[in-house]
C-alpha cells in the first residue's frame, strides 16, 4: 500500500540504516517484510555491502510471494517474539509494521535483544494524525482490526524502554521515521 501511495522510500532507508560507504557484510532483519520487496530493492541500490536479508512476517501466504534469492531469507513469526539469538542483526528496520504489532514494546525489547552492539534500528510508521492517513487506517481497521495508535511520542517511549539510544525522528509526507542504536 506504502508503494501505491508513494509513501515508498528504500534510498531514505539505505541512508538511514548506514549502508553506504561500509565495506563489511551486513545482516538485516525485516520486521513484518510481507513479500520481500523492500529487501529486494535495497539490495539493488546497493552498491556496497553485502547485504543478507531476513523477512520475518506473520503470514505464510505473504512469504510465499518472496523470491527465492541467495541472499534473502523467509521466517514466519512475530517481531514480539523474535525466533532469533541475541546478537544475530547488524541492523533491523520495521516498516508501516508496529499500527498491526499487537505489543510494541514487546516488538522493540525483541529487537534490542537479537541486534548486535552498536547495530541500528530504523522505523517508518504512518502519521496517523494527517487526513490521508486517516483514511487509510479506518480502511485497514475495517479488513483487518488489528489496528493500535502508534505516534512519535510513543515510539520513542517504547524505545527508550527497550534501551535504544541516539534516538531520532522526523516526519516526511505523511511518515514518521526513527532511528535508534544498541549501545557498543
Amino acid at each position: 500500500m506504502a508503494r501505491i501511495l508513494g509513501f515508498h522510500y528504500p534510498e531514505r532507508i539505505i541512508r538511514l540504516l548506514f549502508l553506504r560507504g561500509e565495506n563489511k557484510e551486513c545482516r538485516i532483519l525485516d520486521i513484518g517484510g510481507g513479500t520481500g520487496l523492500l529487501a529486494q530493492e535495497m539490495i539493488a541500490r546497493n552498491p556496497g555491502p553485502h547485504l543478507e536479508f531476513t523477512v520475518l512476517d506473520p503470514t505464510a501466504e505473504m512469504l510465499k510471494q518472496v523470491p527465492d534469492m541467495e541472499n534473502i531469507k523467509k521466517v514466519q513469526g512475530r517481531g514480539e517474539e523474535l525466533p532469533f539469538p541475541e546478537n544475530s542483526f547488524d541492523r533491523i528496520i520495521v516498516i508501516e509494521t508496529l499500527h498491526h504489532t499487537q505489543d510494541p514494546v514487546a516488538l522493540f525489547s525483541e529487537a534490542y535483544r537479537v541486534l548486535r552492539r552498536g547495530g541500528i534500528m530504523v522505523v517508518q510508521e504512518p502519521d496517523q494524525d494527517k487526513f490521508l492517513i486517516k483514511l487509510i487506517i479506518g480502511l485497514e481497521k475495517i479488513f483487518i482490526r488489528r489496528i493500535i495508535r502508534v505516534d512519535s511520542q510513543l515510539i520513542e517511549d517504547w524505545a527508550s524502554y527497550a534501551g535504544f539510544t541516539g534516538q531520532v525522528i522526523f516526519s516526511h509526507k505523511g511518515q514518521i521515521f526513527w532511528k535508534g542504536k544498541k549501545e557498543e
